[in-house]
């Protein structure tokens, strides 16, 4: 379902939600989705039906994508300010961010400022690809999974391995199966990757 909020800046910015109304939305995880640069919340379709069984599925369009389209697309710094907005006000009190590319960096960001909130972070084909990212991720205190598509022509091996020895409490995993795209290649062995880090 679509749902909207008011950022700092009285923006109202649209995003998705799925779960099951049976249970109790605060009593269990929160999946927060964002998505890569020049992609949409839509690109997470086919691993939110799976997921949204077991947790409260969030999925944001940042400004300029998706459902937020009719807004200008904007840096990396006012991303993270939209999607700690939503946080601040959000009732859910347990999420963890799976963050593809972009979205994966701006997840590091955000992880660091809501350590409360953020549980775990879960990083697909993320790039790292300013400095101030890598001091981010080195300071992190949380567990994370990084992903990396055995296919992919954006993210080598070496690349992989140095951003497991950046990170004590990172898992690094690289699967067969896709590339840089890999949550739509290979959405079955994601939501496997998924729940197996939600039971470390």
């Amino acid at each position: 379902m679509n749902y909207s909020y008011n950022n700092s800046e009285s923006l109202s910015l649209n995003y998705l939600q799925n779960y099951d109304p049976v249970k109790n939305e605060q009593d269990y995880i929160s999946i927060l989705l964002l998505h890569e640069f020049g992609d949409s919340s839509k690109s997470w379709e086919k691993i939110t039906k799976e997921l949204s069984g077991k947790f409260n599925v969030v999925q944001i369009d940042f400004r300029g994508h998706g459902l937020n389209s009719s807004f200008e697309k904007v840096d990396i710094s006012t991303c993270v300010s939209d999607v700690l907005d939503y946080l601040d006000q959000s009732v859910y009190n347990s999420f963890y961010i799976i963050g593809h590319g972009f979205g994966g960096e701006c997840g590091i960001f955000i992880a660091n400022r809501r350590p409360n909130l953020i549980k775990k972070l879960i990083l697909i084909e993320t790039n790292f690809s300013h400095p101030e990212i890598w001091k981010e991720w080195e300071e992190m205190l949380i567990p994370s999974l990084y992903i990396r598509g055995r296919q992919s022509d954006v993210i080598s091996h070496p690349l992989a391995i140095t951003i497991r020895e950046k990170q004590s409490k990172c898992f690094v995993t690289e699967l067969e199966g896709g590339g840089h795209q890999f949550h739509e290649d290979s959405p079955h062995s994601l939501v496997s990757a998924i729940n197996w880090f939600d039971n470390q």
